[in-house]
């Protein structure tokens, strides 16, 4: 290297020159500022190292029984802004807390993630919301066009359903398992193929992409809670901290129920619309943005309209509850009550939580001093068009159950055989020589399977098996897809 090299030993602040170069100053603060996130890596490594030296000393000196008060600060993460504008959102639109998910589809550390990110959206209803960010990696070979295909399926309001459907089948992610998702989704398949080979959203992906790798993101998931920095898989707890920490600054309680769950009392509330409106029917989803509604706009044929559509200058429609429509007239929230205040709603399908007897049935077969069962793998939804069709064949689906060596109740288990090319169980999740265990709170074996009743209850289906001696676990949603497209000329 050319010219003269000295190295200074002064205390080290954010304000100390690093370097001078032939006269300009480079300061530690600046230097930093491009290193923050891999200093707050080794603050936290530091920290864990303190915790468990702490936690020795505590073991070997302390009596049982003593006061305990640990101190030891946690390190802050640094916290940046991310644009989340345009981005689909999974929860409140409006939460006050947003969890940002830098992710590849093709990982499977981000597949064994999305559990803990239903986790929290349940824990906290309302009050957080989640986005998601693109980053394949450089060796995810479907990274680029899986992410692009989970924009076009947000093209077609879907994004959701699509992006938990692909977990489910990574890291064996192609174009076959495209085109079989948005099948079983009913999504239009020719629209959907055309999107991905013409590449449209890959921009919007290798932007996010860039968006990553200048922030210095090497691996997934990096996960950002309202802009605070949280590297790779942690404890439920550790996102809970900061979530609640994040609330607290807000003034907000976070054991407080959100007024965007609480659908009776907002009724009561809210004033009902004296404009020119009349709500003929609505089509209640689990995933809001597919929720709609039939209205009579100024006495006009009625039409369907999704939440966020203007329905008169300056009126929209914000969301949909049991019976009545939100609406946003100036800035002025108002109550837009269905005709004959109940009648002609049409109900779908809707993925809430188990009731808990059943809920503790499912998760602990053995009663509550069994072992519970795994977290789920994901979230299927399945189009109830395609899953009739399917189930038109259900004699020769059945006949892919194979008795197992193992016995429950009496019975054979029953393992899944000549599924490989199987387009109902390959969509389900399913694969070759899979052992169905339980569906919901029955046990699936030779003398019983409560798969078929169970995909036409009408209700949320969680399954359980075991592939290769490990647990998995998957859970379905049915939705009564294309109600309105199907009776909009009526």
């Amino acid at each position: 290297m050319a010219g003269k090299v000295t190295v200074g030993a002064e205390k080290v602040t954010q304000k100390s020159i690093a370097a001078r170069i032939d006269g300009e100053e480079i300061t530690v603060g600046e230097l930093d500022g491009n290193l923050q996130f891999v200093l707050h890596d080794i603050a936290e490594m530091e920290h864990k190292l303190r915790l468990n030296k702490l936690q020795e000393i505590i073991a070997k000196t302390t009596e049982v029984g003593k006061d305990i008060e640990i101190l030891l600060p946690v390190p802050e993460p640094p916290r940046i802004e991310l644009p989340y504008e345009g981005r689909s959102v999974r929860g409140n639109p409006e939460a006050p807390v947003t969890i940002a998910v830098f992710c590849s589809y093709q990982s499977p550390h981000c597949k064994s993630f999305q559990p803990m990110l239903r986790q929290l959206l349940n824990k906290y209803p309302g009050w957080v919301r989640q986005v998601n960010f693109d980053f394949p990696l450089k060796f995810h070979r479907e990274g680029i066009r899986a992410a692009t295909s989970a924009r076009c399926a947000a093209e077609q309001g879907i994004f959701w359903e699509y992006h938990d459907a692909l977990y489910t089948k990574t890291p064996d992610l192609g174009a076959e398992t495209y085109s079989q998702t948005a099948r079983h989704l009913l999504m239009d398949g020719n629209r959907f193929v055309s999107c991905i080979e013409e590449g449209g959203y890959r921009d919007l992906v290798l932007q996010d992409q860039d968006i990553a790798l200048q922030l210095g993101l090497q691996n997934v998931p990096i996960v950002f809670i309202n802009g605070l920095y949280l590297k790779g898989k942690r404890p439920f707890k550790q996102y809970a901290y900061w979530i609640e920490k994040e609330l607290v600054k807000l003034d907000i309680d976070p054991k407080q129920d959100h007024a965007w769950i609480q659908t009776k009392n907002n009724k009561d509330r809210l004033p009902v619309t004296n404009l020119p409106l009349a709500l003929v029917g609505i089509s209640k989803s689990s995933v809001e943005s597919k929720s709609r509604a039939l209205i009579e706009v100024e006495g006009q044929r009625a039409q369907y309209f999704f939440p966020g559509q203007a329905l008169l200058k300056e009126v929209s429609l914000k969301r949909l509850q049991e019976g009545y429509a939100v609406i946003d007239n100036r800035g002025t929230v108002e109550r837009l009550p269905l005709k004959g205040e109940g009648q002609n709603v049409i109900p779908l399908t809707s993925s809430l939580q188990h009731d808990e007897s059943l809920r503790q049935r499912i998760e602990q077969p053995q009663g509550a001093q069994g072992k519970k069962l795994i977290d789920p793998d994901g979230v299927l939804t399945l189009g109830q068009a395609w899953l009739a069709q399917q189930l038109e064949q259900r004699e020769a689906l059945e006949a892919k159950f194979i008795k197992a060596e193992l016995e429950v109740e009496g019975h054979h288990l029953m393992r899944l055989e000549g599924v490989a090319d199987n387009e109902f169980f390959t969509a389900l999740g399913f694969e070759e020589n899979d052992v169905l265990l339980r569906v919901n709170d029955s046990w699936v074996h030779s003398g019983q399977n409560e798969l078929w009743n169970a995909l036409t209850s009408g209700k949320v289906i969680d399954v359980a098996f075991m592939r290769k001696g490990l647990p998995h676990r998957l859970q379905y949603v049915v939705e009564e897809l294309g109600y309105f497209e199907e009776n909009s000329e009526e």
